[in-house]
């Protein structure tokens, strides 16, 4: 579908005066549509545009696309300044009416000692991944969800960053050393290679939307003559000042786990929440500062724990990721005494 796609508009091979003007058309700077290429109005949608415009990295005209020009911003950096931010917004929108948008798991039909963790919380430092998109105006195009384009981060990638910050915090540098951790294995399931008999983890995450689309630019430099390499890089982000939502489910099944372990259990995550959070980051270049956020919450966070099957769970609220921490230390302590 990709390659249809392309084929039946084919920037690259408009010629230079049509693709000089197709440009800010397709960035959405104009309405403008170029005389000589009449098709593109069947496309409304500006992702679809910026699709049609990645062409433009083959031709003379792949800096214009990208940033505009030294005089004024334009291209994919325009529309990321000014016009991402709404665009996000109204994808969002459609996804909390369709009901995509995670919200706090309901325990009261799952078993009892069954807990869930949800918070919103703000990027202190910018968050870089990367995307699994094919063709791109940007070397380093952020994670995006596959439909509706929304920036996030998926659920395999929050188990990832916090399997390796719990690592961590007990001082790991080997994955014999987790294979061998009953609580890591109960949690995560499987060190990969240790798969003689499979267990998934009892944790399941959930994914995280951000609201904001920004750009980071990166300039290596020669480590012996101290210039720039290749010039500046763009790499598309979640900045800072970004807002998402953590969500995470903990369900006890399929092996004996008494309450100490499950009391243990709630503990250990919420410190490692906290630790990969604010300490670790999460993400790409966590090493250099990226994916971090802040220790105060942007609004109330919940910690529901599962009493009995069919009835309401017990909830602890909390407004800083330290509060997480002292409510699921009180929540485990009355675990342990049931």
């Amino acid at each position: 579908m990709t390659h249809d796609f392309h084929a039946r508009f084919p920037f690259v091979l408009q010629d230079g005066i049509t693709q000089s003007l197709a440009v800010p058309w397709l960035a959405g700077e104009t309405n403008r549509l170029p005389p000589g290429w009449p098709d593109l109005v069947q496309i409304e949608d500006p992702v679809a545009r910026f699709d049609v415009l990645a062409q433009a990295i083959l031709t003379p005209h792949r800096e214009r696309a990208r940033s505009g020009t030294r005089a004024q911003s334009g291209g994919y950096r325009r529309w990321i300044e000014q016009d991402a931010q709404a665009f996000i917004a109204q994808r969002r929108a459609w996804m909390r009416l369709l009901g995509l948008e995670p919200a706090l798991p309901d325990l009261t039909r799952l078993p009892r000692s069954a807990w869930a963790i949800q918070f919103p919380f703000t990027l202190r430092t910018p968050y870089i991944s990367r995307d699994d998109q094919s063709f791109h105006l940007l070397d380093n195009p952020l994670k995006k969800e596959w439909v509706f384009k929304v920036p996030y981060v998926a659920a395999p990638g929050w188990k990832g960053a916090l399997r390796a910050a719990m690592r961590r915090m007990r001082g790991y540098t080997e994955l014999e050393q987790e294979a061998q951790d009953q609580q890591m294995v109960r949690l995560f399931g499987n060190v990969r290679g240790e798969e003689v008999t499979f267990a998934a983890g009892f944790l399941h995450f959930f994914p995280t939307f951000f609201d904001r689309l920004g750009l980071e630019v990166i300039n290596p430099h020669d480590r012996v003559k101290g210039v720039g390499e290749r010039g500046p890089i763009l790499f598309e982000c979640a900045p800072a000042g970004a807002q998402g939502t953590f969500t995470l489910l903990y369900v006890p099944l399929g092996a004996q786990v008494d309450d100490a372990e499950i009391a243990s259990d709630l503990a250990a995550v919420a410190g490692g929440i906290r630790r990969m959070l604010v300490d670790d980051g999460f993400g790409a270049k966590t090493s250099s500062g990226f994916g971090t956020a802040e220790e105060t919450l942007p609004g109330e966070g919940q910690l529901a724990v599962a009493t009995a099957p069919l009835h309401p769970p017990e909830r602890r609220m909390f407004r800083s990721l330290t509060e997480l921490l002292e409510r699921a230390t009180a929540a485990a302590q009355a675990l342990r005494g049931t």
